[in-house]
C-alpha cells in the first residue's frame, strides 16, 4: 500500500505509535516511556523521515493521525499481543540471570526493610536491572507495562499468576498528643470522634466504627496515605491504616480501644508466560522470603496483641 511499508515490521515504530495514541500525545508518551518530550519528537520525526510518510498532522491543538498513520496504528494494535507474547517467551528461554525487571509497587509499601531487601537482591544479581514504577493502579502486565506487580487486594486478576505474600491487619492511629488529651485515649468511645476518611472507602465511615462510636464524624477526606498521615499528625483526627504503615510513624499511636481488623493482603503478580523466567522467578522467591521474615510487621501476633 505504501512505498516504505517495511516500517510496519519495526516494533519500535509501532510501540511509539501506540504510546502516543494511548497516552494522549507526545508529552504523555514521554512520561510513560521515561524519556523527554524532545526524545519522543525526534523518534517520531526520524520514523516519518525514514518511511517518507507523515504519520500525524501537526495542529495547534496537537497531533492528528493521517490516513497512513491510522493504518499503522491499526496494524500495531493487531500485532501487539503476538509481539508481547514472543518477548515473554524469549525471556523464559534466557540462560543467564540478567536483564531488566520492571516492578510496579504502591509507594507506601516501599519502607526501609523492603528497600534494603531489594538492594540485597540487586547486589546478589548485578546483571539484573530493577526498574521501579511507583503506581497504585494495576499496570497492564499483558502489554509489558510491568513485569511484576506488588498489589494490595483481596481479588487479584484471574488472568495473572502470583502468590499471596502476606495477610495484613489495620487499625486506627492518631497523634499521640491528640490521643492523650481525648476521652478516646482513655477508652471512652461515646465522645466526639473525628476521622480522616478515604475517597476509596465504600462508605465515609466504616460500619464497625459507626457501631462502636455513636458520635463519629468525618473531619476530612483524603486520596492517599501521605495526605491522611499529615492531617492526623496535625491533630485533625484519627485514620485507619495498615499496621505496617502505622507502626513506623514515630509521632502516631495505635488507638487500642478500637482494636485491630482484617485488611487486604499483599500479592505479587506476573503474566503466566513470565513465571518461569529466571530473573522473574528469582525476584519472586526473594520477595516471598522477605515477607515471610517480616510477617510480624503486617499482621497482629500474640505478642503484638498484648
Amino acid at each position: 500500500m505504501y512505498e516504505n511499508s517495511s516500517l510496519i515490521a519495526d516494533w519500535d515504530v509501532l510501540r511509539l505509535m501506540l504510546a502516543i495514541d494511548r497516552h494522549g500525545g507526545v508529552a504523555g508518551a514521554a512520561r510513560h516511556m521515561g524519556v523527554t518530550h524532545a526524545t519522543i519528537s525526534r523518534r517520531l520525526a526520524r520514523a516519518e523521515a525514514d518511511a517518507q510518510i507523515a504519520f500525524f498532522e501537526r495542529l495547534p491543538a496537537g497531533l492528528k493521525l493521517t490516513a497512513a498513520g491510522q493504518v499503522i496504528l491499526d496494524h500495531a494494535r493487531r500485532v501487539e499481543p503476538e509481539l508481547h507474547s514472543l518477548e515473554r517467551q524469549l525471556v523464559v528461554h534466557e540462560q543467564d540471570l540478567s536483564g531488566p525487571i520492571r516492578l510496579t509497587i504502591p509507594p507506601a509499601l516501599i519502607d526501609r526493610p523492603l528497600a534494603d531487601s531489594l538492594a540485597a537482591f540487586a547486589a546478589e544479581h548485578p546483571k539484573v536491572l530493577l526498574e521501579f514504577v511507583g503506581d497504585n493502579s494495576l499496570l497492564n502486565l499483558h502489554q509489558r507495562e510491568a513485569d511484576l506487580a506488588i498489589r494490595v487486594t483481596r481479588r487479584p486478576p484471574e488472568t495473572l499468576w502470583g502468590r499471596k505474600l502476606t495477610e495484613q491487619n489495620a487499625g486506627f492511629y492518631a497523634s499521640a498528643r491528640w490521643l492523650a488529651e481525648s476521652a478516646l485515649g482513655q477508652g471512652d468511645l461515646s465522645g466526639d470522634v473525628p476521622i480522616i476518611s478515604f475517597n476509596s472507602w465504600p462508605a465515609p465511615v466504616p460500619e464497625k466504627l459507626q457501631a462502636h462510636c455513636p458520635n463519629v464524624r468525618v473531619a476530612a477526606r483524603a486520596e492517599d496515605f501521605i495526605v491522611a498521615l499529615q492531617l492526623v499528625r496535625a491533630g485533625l483526627g484519627m485514620t485507619r491504616i495498615p499496621k505496617v504503615l502505622g507502626d513506623i510513624q514515630p509521632d502516631l499511636q495505635f488507638v487500642a480501644a478500637l482494636g485491630w481488623e482484617s485488611y487486604m493482603p499483599i500479592w505479587i503478580l506476573t503474566h503466566p508466560e513470565l513465571r518461569k523466567a529466571k530473573r522473574i522467578e528469582a525476584l519472586m522467591k526473594h520477595l516471598s522470603r522477605h515477607f515471610r521474615r517480616e510477617k510480624h510487621r503486617y499482621i497482629v501476633t500474640t505478642n503484638t496483641a498484648n
